[in-house]
């Protein structure tokens, strides 16, 4: 039995966490006087790709690509769970548009990866699907209005 035991605490500490992976930004929720949904270039505003990789306890690291207004920049990230609540915490550096540290929570809705703020400026939350690493960066994001 204890031969049992070892082998399914490995496979469990092998699967990782739901965050395992590569993530692609692909809407961000803004509120705005008027609505609307509209394909945004990504030069124009902010683009991400997050990578992330799970460790003992929950924790994970990874990598933040950003494109801010079209300069390149990628940081490290770190974070771990929010206990009880079935969401993490993200952590990043940024230098743009000034240098900062950001924190931010993450849930996951069904496949889809929700952030809250503040990883693109005066957006009020973002959504990410998980594509491959090497899959190429998309030409738009969709950027999603709402009224007050």
């Amino acid at each position: 039995m204890t031969y049992l035991a070892v082998v399914a605490t490995v496979l469990l500490l092998a699967q990782g966490t739901p965050l395992d992976g590569s993530w692609e930004l692909t809407r961000i929720f803004r509120s705005g006087p008027s609505a609307g949904t509209r394909a945004v270039a990504i030069d124009s505003t902010v683009y991400i790709r997050l990578s992330l990789a799970s460790h003992t306890g929950g924790w994970f690291t990874g990598a933040l690509d950003r494109r801010y207004v079209g300069q390149s920049e990628r940081t490290k990230l770190s974070g771990g769970p929010l206990r009880g609540t079935g969401r993490w915490i993200l952590g990043a550096d940024f230098d743009h548009p000034v240098s900062m540290q950001a924190k931010t929570a993450a849930w996951l809705v069904g496949d889809t990866l929700r952030l809250g703020t503040p990883f693109v400026p005066d957006a009020d939350s973002l959504e990410f699907r998980r594509v491959r690493a090497d899959a190429p960066y998309p030409a738009t994001v969709l950027e999603v209005v709402t009224r007050p």
